[in-house]
């Protein structure tokens, strides 16, 4: 089992980050998109992005919410510090899932990252 430094610091954690934080330098969700364009011309980037699955229209979505979150700023940032996936930080971002935590308010760790527990769907009665 690898260790939560080992998950953080795997290189599609790291790369979660520097997308993350050059989306987020651009200001805005329209930003963001533009961002995209930048990151094709710039082959090398752009290869480590496709190298990691990232470079589909599917997976930027993904990435630009959880740049720009609804909700959970603050667990969508430690979740990515913490290396989770990115199906779970687009969970947390979306406001379906939250962190677990423990008495004392720390967010307790999981086998792939912080431990996310995901909300239950409410069914609206007519």
């Amino acid at each position: 089992m690898k260790t939560a430094t080992e998950i953080a610091n795997h290189p599609k954690a790291r790369l979660h980050r520097e997308l993350i934080e050059r989306l987020r330098a651009s200001g805005s969700a329209e930003g963001a998109e533009q961002c995209w364009i930048r990151f094709q011309l710039n082959s090398r980037f752009w290869k480590r992005i496709v190298t990691y699955g990232l470079g589909l229209p599917e997976k930027q979505s993904l990435l630009n919410k959880v740049a720009f979150p609804d909700f959970n700023l603050a667990e969508v940032d430690a979740a990515l510090k913490a290396g989770n996936n990115l199906h779970k930080l687009h969970e947390l971002a979306s406001g379906r899932a939250s962190i677990a935590t423990d008495l004392a308010g720390r967010y307790k760790t999981g086998n792939k990252g912080l431990k996310i527990i995901q909300h239950a769907h409410r069914l609206k009665s007519a």
